[in-house]
């Protein structure tokens, strides 16, 4: 089923570079460039500066496009087979024994993946060659073991990083060699059977540096140099963490590519001992690049660069570092002309982008952030790529908003945490030996609150206009995860607005409902002159309301609702330390807090295989769960009942289930609880009710899973998701970015890339050329080489402005509408 389409490819040429110089512009208000540092290791390029530098120098295997969706970029996933036995030339490196071995031939892998990527030559001009693959390869297992007591190539950091995935991998198999690419076979216990790209993901073997580089590395941080000590993860006493652009490192760098060209020992023993292994291939030295002539041209070329550029950043990607200024604070990237060769997907009829559009790229740090935004306004730089609410940028943009687009991502998103802890049916609560009564240990009160918060009032009067109404575990721009829960959200009846009459109602019902448990058991709860009352005495809810943002506002719209609802509100307006040890490291039963203002940062687009362990859906950031047994007691059947009335069929339609898509497939999971449907969501087997195993084994199957199990959170409603906020990456009009990142906005390697110049004239019509078929990418070298550059909240009236108005996103119900 998969790719078999992309065997035919031919090359294609390489387009003309459009632009002269892209200028960029971040903060870097601790006087630094860059906070981490460049090199191969787990350690390395962790960043926000390195990581986004480091995508215009490397190219990726793979990518995670817009549309939540893995994409072939570098390489190409050619196959992936289940249940296959393992070849005996299948090898891993033993660290101990120092050689290729083959423990698991013979044996059944899981998944075998087949990977076919792109060669041709690094930015030095040297051939990118299989020996770069099995020394990468070597050095992955190499680092993350410590074999024996005084093992000076093994990296803690490392093995905490690589350890759980190399513990799966069964043998790695190269298949075929040409000049253009390689194609190999990973052998390995994992699968992800619902989706053959994460299962390929585990474990992709591409590297990033020529191997005498790396092996360059590996000995400084092995042995030292010249009396300096050298670590991947940490910095030394009295040496480096090892860093790849730091100018004061390159003398170190020089010396030991040196040091082994005159100990005559060019080749080390993690390719020496891999010939056995290229004769059961049945590739020759010289095919594998596995030469001492290619190695004596590669450890020259490492400090041929040194001395001309002062880095030994030698990668693959469309551009090197010419030249970089830690005190100015200045890199300055040129477009290589090293041939690259990839097989790029394209996404709504648009390749992904390949090739370079700037001759040059100028990075700068600035130390203040207005003087950054409005050098972009005027034009002295395109991109201010570091995301600033709307407030900070709002004037720039009142001034010369002619000239300026901002660009939003999404930052963090909030939902309000409820302390349900008590019990379900009666709300009391032990509470240090007092009997105390809790509102929220009543599913329904919980479930009213998405009814009683107005998540438009919160996104256009606290956020000013920066932001969504949030309904679920998903921002809006993971697309797959929102579109499928929305769908649920909606047959909920959730909404931007709420209806506050009704969730008084609903409220009303429920602690009626408790009170006459309560009068069984010697206790009175009433409603008198619109305040509720346990044994006399005011209900209150206290709300911790978190003072360094807006959910401080957010806070005080929360005690304004639930005073309309009935209850005493005791407001505590508390920092993160505080606020965090009173709700997620202490007893829930104090009662210190019934509701907080929680707030999570967005991490960027995840893959299916990530969703799948959806923290949320376990509730494990709920209270009483830490330490404890809860568990969401909510079932499918109830879901069924509280969207359907019932009707199997109907509840269907509505939420548009594709596997369990008949009344008998779905009655056997009826009664199913939220935490069932989580475990086999992250498991893909589970034992349910009634000793029923069921198996997950494709994406329908997967994202209906997904809903009923986010509807069965809603349910029990241990938080309500309330606001998705944005902040905006400022960008001069003179440019365009072609992937707009619908999490990241600029901050993905794909929109990154895709920054390009604005045309001169907006266009009327555009035109998409799609090709008929995948074809492998080849951006070929010119005649000439690389040249070093000479240059371096009130009560006042407000108006419509803001994001909203800025970007043309007005927040409204169309939110609720099924994204086709």
């Amino acid at each position: 089923m998969l790719f078999s389409v992309f065997l035919v490819a031919k090359p294609a040429s390489a387009q003309t570079v459009q632009g002269d110089k892209l200028k960029i512009v971040y903060l870097a208000a601790q006087g630094s460039l860059f906070m981490g540092v460049f090199n191969p290791s787990p350690s390395g390029m962790t960043d926000v500066y390195t990581h986004r530098i480091w995508y215009f120098l490397n190219d990726p295997a793979i990518v995670m496009g817009p549309d939540a969706q893995r994409h072939n970029y570098r390489c190409q996933l050619v196959d992936v087979k289940y249940n296959v036995q393992v070849p005996d030339d299948a090898v891993i490196w033993n660290g101990t024994e120092k050689k290729w071995v083959s423990p698991y031939a013979g044996k059944t892998a899981t998944s075998a993946v087949t990977w076919k990527c792109g060669l041709g030559t690094w930015v030095d001009g040297q051939k990118i060659t299989l020996a770069d693959y099995l020394f990468d390869y070597a050095m992955t297992w190499e680092w993350a073991y410590q074999d024996g007591k005084d093992d000076k190539y093994y990296d803690e950091e490392w093995g905490n990083n690589a350890q759980g995935t190399l513990e799966t991998i069964m043998g790695f198999k190269v298949n075929k060699v040409t000049d253009d690419y390689i194609e190999y076979t990973i052998y390995q216990d994992y699968i992800v059977p619902y989706s053959k790209w994460a299962t390929a993901v585990n474990f992709i073997e591409k590297p990033a540096l020529p191997w005498e580089l790396y092996n360059v590395m590996s000995e400084m941080v092995a042995n030292g140099v010249n009396g300096k000590a050298f670590s991947w993860s940490e910095q030394p006493q009295d040496g480096y963490q090892i860093d790849m652009i730091d100018p004061d490192q390159m003398k170190y760098f020089k010396a030991e590519a040196q040091a082994i060209l005159d100990g005559g020992k060019l080749i080390p023993v993690w390719l020496e001992t891999a010939k056995d292994v290229l004769q059961k291939w049945g590739i020759s030295e010289e095919q594998a690049g596995l030469t001492e002539d290619l190695a004596k041209k590669g450890y020259e070329s490492v400090i041929s660069w040194v001395d001309k550029y002062n880095n030994a950043i030698i990668s693959d990607g469309p551009y090197y570092v010419e030249k970089y200024d830690p005190k100015a604070m200045t890199v300055v990237l040129k477009a290589a002309n090293n041939k690259r060769v990839g097989y790029p997907d394209e996404i709504n009829g648009k390749k992904l982008p390949w090739d370079p559009y700037w001759k040059e790229i100028d990075i700068y740090g600035s130390l203040n952030d207005d003087t950054a935004i409005l050098a972009v306004a005027k034009g002295e730089y395109d991109l201010y790529w570091y995301a600033r609410p709307y407030n900070k940028i709002a004037k720039a943009l009142q001034e010369y908003g002619d000239n300026l687009n901002p660009m939003k991502t999404i930052a963090v998103w909030w939902s309000v945490n409820l302390n349900l802890v008590g019990d379900p049916q009666t709300g009391l609560v032990n509470s240090s030996g007092q009997t105390k009564f809790n509102p929220f240990a009543l599913r329904e009160v919980r479930f009213a609150m998405n009814w009683l918060i107005n998540r438009q009032y919160i996104v256009s009067q606290v956020l000013q206009g920066s932001g969504a109404p949030l309904f679920g575990t998903a921002v809006s721009g993971q697309v797959d995860a929102y579109s499928n829960y929305m769908k649920v959200a909606k047959a909920l009846g959730f909404t931007p607005q709420g209806d506050e009459a009704y969730a008084i109602k609903m409220i009303d019902e429920a602690m009626n409902k408790a009170a006459q448990e309560l009068a069984k058991k010697g206790h009175k709860l009433e409603k008198k002159d619109g305040v509720w009352t346990f044994d006399g005495e005011p209900v209150t809810v206290k709300i911790i309301a978190r003072v360094e943002d807006e959910r401080l506002d957010e806070g005080k719209y929360l005690a304004q609702i639930l005073q309309k609802a009935g209850f005493k509100v005791d407001l505590l307006q508390w920092q993160r330390s505080q606020a965090s040890k009173a709700v997620y490291l202490s007893d829930p039963t104090t009662l210190q807090w019934h509701v907080y203002t929680e707030g999570w940062v967005v991490s960027g687009i995840q893959d299916v295989a990530s969703l799948a362990w959806d923290f949320w859906f376990f509730d494990i950031y709920v209270d009483p769960n830490w330490g404890t047994d809860y568990h969401n007691p909510m079932t499918v059947r109830d879901l069924v009942d509280a969207t359907a009335n019932g009707d199997l069929a109907k509840f269907i339609s509505t939420v548009d289930l594709k596997y369990y898509n008949t009344p008998d497939k779905l009655e056997k999971i009826l009664d199913w609880t939220g935490y069932d449907l989580a475990s086999l969501l992250a498991f893909a087997k589970w034992t349910g009710p009634n000793n029923d195993t069921v198996k997950l084994e494709s994406l329908d199957q997967f994202w209906d899973l997904y809903k009923l199990a986010y509807g069965t959170h809603s349910l029990n409603a241990p938080r309500v998701y309330t606001a998705e906020t944005w902040n905006f990456f400022l960008l001069n009009k003179k440019i365009k970015v072609e992937f707009v990142d619908p999490i990241s906005g600029v901050g993905s390697i794909l929109s990154a890339r895709s920054i390009m110049p604005a045309p001169k004239e907006t266009p009327t019509t555009t035109t998409q050329t799609t090709s008929s078929e995948e074809k492998p990418t080849t951006s070929k070298p010119s005649t000439e080489k690389p040249t070093t550059s000479s240059s371096a909240g009130g009560e006042e009236k407000k108006e419509l402005c803001g994001p909203a108005f800025i970007v043309g996103l007005a927040i409204v119900p169309l939110l609720l509408r099924r994204r086709k």
